[in-house]
């Protein structure tokens, strides 16, 4: 027998933006898609480690470009774009992954606080997509991927701002894949459970009543390579018969009719 065949995901060559990219989840997206050969474009607000990131790209053989970016800007998104098209000439896939913290009992949420995590979430999407979809419709092709949280089909009371934010963007991804599947465009949403992370810890830091939440899911964490897989299978080739869906992915904790199997506390994804 010859030698075990390996599985080509067919995503050399072509390029990608990936808005949140010095976030956990973002960083190992953008690493695991320049190991596949594609061009990575990488957006965010820290350019420390946005640079940190192109150079392990780099000295690992792949090809990573920068641009700064506060995504809750629309000029500072559309001319972000434009400028990635212009030096690449497309862009095939986009990655969304961009998050905010935003806690707390119901009555004590602000309008600010319901506000920050609508700009930083929701309207990241809106806008990176919007801007986006002109040149994949040129191409005839694109992919577009957006992380959601698993608190988007199951609230917790104390992630209300993010988990409605979560399932806004599920539904609008599903509206985004039947508006333009017959041109050539695919969107789907990976909504992970709790992924271990240096935001997860300072979270559990806050104060004792979420670190203790926390702590009990600790041992259902996934890592931001689990997102980062599924998100590289999603956008080859491999997936190309799959649109419209949300891909929970929280290792078996929930079941087929989205119930959690085992009460797994706060959810701050």
């Amino acid at each position: 027998m010859s030698a075990t065949p390996t599985i080509s995901l067919g995503l050399s060559g072509q390029s990608a933006w990936v808005i949140g990219a010095s976030g956990a989840i973002g960083t190992a997206v953008a690493e695991l898609l320049a190991e596949q050969g594609v061009t990575v474009w990488l957006s965010g607000r820290d350019k420390d480690k946005l640079t940190a990131l192109q150079e392990r790209i780099s000295q690992a053989g792949g090809q990573a470009r920068i641009r700064v970016l506060d995504a809750t800007l629309a000029d500072e998104v559309t001319h972000a774009a434009r400028e990635i098209v212009r030096q690449s000439g497309k862009i095939i896939i986009l990655v969304n992954s961009t998050a905010v913290s935003t806690f707390g009992d119901f009555l004590d949420l602000t309008d600010e606080d319901w506000e920050k995590t609508f700009q930083s979430k929701l309207m990241v999407y809106v806008r990176s997509m919007r801007a986006v979809l002109p040149t994949m419709l040129k191409a005839g092709s694109g992919v577009i991927i957006n992380i959601s949280g698993r608190a988007g089909k199951l609230p917790s009371p104390a992630h209300l701002p993010g988990g409605s934010m979560n399932a806004a963007v599920n539904l609008l991804t599903k509206g985004i894949s039947d508006r333009f599947k017959d041109q050539g465009i695919r969107a789907n949403t990976i909504a992970p459970g709790p992924i271990a992370s240096a935001r997860f810890d300072a979270l559990a830091a806050q104060d004792i009543e979420k670190a203790s939440a926390i702590q009990s899911i600790r041992p259902n964490q996934g890592s931001p390579k689990d997102v980062a897989q599924a998100v590289v299978w999603l956008v080859s080739p491999l997936a190309s018969h799959l649109n419209g869906v949300v891909l929970p992915l929280d290792g078996g904790a929930t079941d087929v009719a989205g119930k959690v199997v085992k009460d797994a506390g706060i959810q701050p994804e």
